[in-house]
């Protein structure tokens, strides 16, 4: 199993935990995309194996969804590994994750998660369509990179 989406999935509810927002397993997604999409279009390639699927609340990383979904919509404390019992996070110096999450958590950690559903559907950017939003996925299947490269680019185009 790719843990490195469970270990950006700790870095964002440890960031929570520390400015006092609260992180909930739909805010977490929204986030996990945002990043994910801004690492592919700031660097061509994907920031881990996991790929987005296209879920009725927006784009999903099922793994990380199987991982919290115990919270349900409960403020969310980091995930410990199953077979260490350790909590992971990113390596500190992955300069690559550092900046994307930086500049991630900067520009979209303090909104809710429904306005950040809202962000994922193109309800928020005036005539565009992001890839959640793209009429040939159906629901379950996974989005396409280059949609969500785009979307990478869009989301920080006026941040």
């Amino acid at each position: 199993m790719n843990r490195i989406p469970l270990y950006l999935a700790n870095d964002f509810i440890d960031w929570g935990m520390r400015e006092g927002v609260e992180m909930t397993q739909l805010k977490l997604q929204k986030l996990l995309y945002i990043f994910f999409a801004r690492y592919l279009n700031v660097n061509g390639k994907r920031p881990f194996k996991d790929c987005p699927v296209k879920w009725p609340l927006g784009p999903v990383f099922p793994s990380v969804y199987q991982a919290t979904k115990h919270f349900g919509a409960k403020p969310m404390t980091p995930l410990h590994d199953i077979e260490d019992g350790k909590v992971y996070f990113v390596a500190r110096t992955d300069e690559k994750f550092r900046a994307v999450f930086q500049e991630t958590v900067r520009c979209y950690g303090q909104m809710t998660a429904s306005d950040l559903v809202k962000l994922t559907h193109s309800e928020i950017l005036p005539h565009y369509q992001t890839a959640w939003s793209n009429p040939n996925i159906n629901i379950g299947e996974f989005l396409t990179a280059k949609d969500v490269a785009r979307d990478g680019g869009k989301l920080f185009e006026s941040r």
